[in-house]
């Protein structure tokens, strides 16, 4: 598909920048993150795991590309847990991958799986957002035995009736998805946040966001392999999740939804919910996409008390 290269150099500019930039949007929220690197045998690809703070293991599966630092404001929110952060491939300082050359569903619970392995984490809470919620649904489905519980943050990738803004969709249709890319791509770091316009957030969510997340979406899309990692995850969409599938989800889920997440209606958020066996939903008011990003103390402590309850499960 590409000849961009998918490894990463440490001595790069563009990855220098990405990494500084994350570190100080993880220190302004008080964030330690210590850094493991797992490889995918069968890949070839080193996949970048991000740990934060001590407790019962707390298993992290970000959306989009895969990067960990947009949820930072809600991880402050998860202290006294192991946040065990996976960026997937693709994002978040973890290597490429061209996603049309795998099958997805099994490279994701392989991916996931993996990481669970080399932590030994077996029967671990799940928090997942988006595209992340939709490579958990899968484990949680194949591998059931893996994840205890399951919160879905956002409209939980391509799961019955919700799907992606109009130039997210664009972005899946070759040839001319790169030309839509560009349109989506910052220009310079001050406008790095305006795409989260169109994803359901506002200009008052905008202004109240911290310098740092603008330069990390900025600095993390220079890298050299977010475009072919970007566009082939999109061309390559998850097939959809339909609610007979979800009938397989037999653990415990949250599912946290903004009413102006703009992949998703409130009522197919509730559908969704109901399909599945054992699950808690809740409006997020006021929320787009990222519905942390207007309400990270409601989403963590709606999140706390779900996995609190957890400790009582067999």
């Amino acid at each position: 598909m590409t000849k961009e290269p998918l490894t990463l150099n440490d001595d790069d500019p563009k990855v220098m920048a990405a990494r500084a930039a994350e570190k100080e949007l993880f220190d302004y929220y008080h964030l330690q993150a210590d850094d493991h690197y797992i490889m995918l045998p069968d890949d070839g690809i080193r996949v970048r795991v991000s740990v934060i703070g001590s407790g019962e293991p707390l298993v992290i599966v970000p959306g989009n590309t895969g990067d960990v630092f947009p949820l930072a404001s809600l991880l402050a929110e998860l202290k006294g847990r192991r946040v065990i952060a996976i960026n997937r491939p693709g994002g978040g300082l973890s290597e490429g991958i061209d996603h049309t050359t795998v099958d997805i569903r099994k490279f994701a619970v392989k991916t996931l799986g993996t990481v669970l392995a080399a932590f030994n984490l077996k029967n671990v809470d799940v928090v997942a957002h988006s595209m992340g919620a939709h490579w958990s649904l899968w484990l949680a489905m194949d591998s059931p035995q893996s994840v205890r519980s399951l919160t879905l943050l956002g409209n939980p990738g391509n799961v019955m009736q919700g799907r992606p803004p109009l130039l997210l969709r664009l972005i899946s249709k070759p040839p001319l998805n790169k030309l839509f890319l560009k349109l989506l791509l910052p220009s310079d770091k001050s406008k790095a946040l305006n795409f989260l316009k169109s994803i359901g957030h506002t200009a008052q969510t905008l202004e109240q966001l911290p310098k740092a997340l603008a330069d990390c979406y900025y600095y993390f899309r220079l890298l050299p392999h977010y475009g072919v990692s970007f566009t082939s995850l999109m061309e390559n969409a998850a097939p959809k999740i339909d609610a007979e599938q979800l009938k397989q989800v037999k653990q415990p889920v949250l599912f946290l939804l903004g009413d102006k997440d703009n992949f998703a209606s409130i009522e197919t958020g509730r559908k969704i919910a109901n399909a599945i066996l054992n699950c808690e939903f809740y409006a997020i008011a006021g929320a787009g996409h990222l519905p942390w990003l207007e309400s990270p103390e409601e989403c963590g402590r709606l999140i706390k008390s779900f996995l609190g309850k957890g400790k009582h499960l067999p």
